[in-house]
């Protein structure tokens, strides 16, 4: 599993070898829960064609090696992080701050939430299944139950336990 994170200043090369940038930003498809793809920053300014499709992606490893630069589609990441998160009782839950994706098939498995600096030390971030909300032009709303919560807790060293 892979997070937004982790696509940030990768080193994009064509099949022949050419430098074609460092990977900005991701695009997505929150309806589908699928990356379109990939926002290059290059050399070359006011370019429309700077964004990778997910599907021209060949190789994902240090490197990414992509077919060919197409035009953009779907909505920034960038655009939507720290937006609000709230529930069917109109109740902010925390803000967006990253998203689980898939690998393999740059699926997005869910969106890690955070509900605030003190929050995120004591009880960790809380992470929601992207099936379980809509994204709107101000907020996104989670509409799930609640009867199942995934969490990431920060791991704390015992330091009373020599081993």
């Amino acid at each position: 599993m892979l997070k937004t994170k982790d696509f940030n200043l990768l080193k994009v090369y064509d099949t022949r070898g050419k430098y074609l940038g460092i990977v900005d930003d991701i695009y997505i498809n929150f309806y589908k829960g699928i990356v379109e793809g990939l926002f290059i920053s290059n050399y070359i300014f006011f370019s429309k064609r700077n964004f990778v499709k997910a599907s021209d992606i060949i190789s994902f490893e240090e490197v990414i090696i992509a077919r060919k630069l197409s035009e953009k589609s779907g909505v920034s990441f960038k655009s939507i992080k720290d937006m609000e998160i709230k529930d069917n009782k109109n109740v902010i839950k925390g803000v967006l701050e990253d998203l689980i994706i898939e690998k393999e098939t740059l699926m997005i498995k869910g969106l890690i939430m955070s509900s605030g600096l003190f929050d995120r030390i004591i009880k960790g971030r809380e992470i929601l299944l992207i099936k379980n909300c809509l994204l709107g032009e101000d907020f996104i709303l989670h509409y799930g139950n609640g009867e199942i919560r995934l969490k990431s807790i920060p791991r704390r060293k015992n330091y009373d336990e020599e081993g």
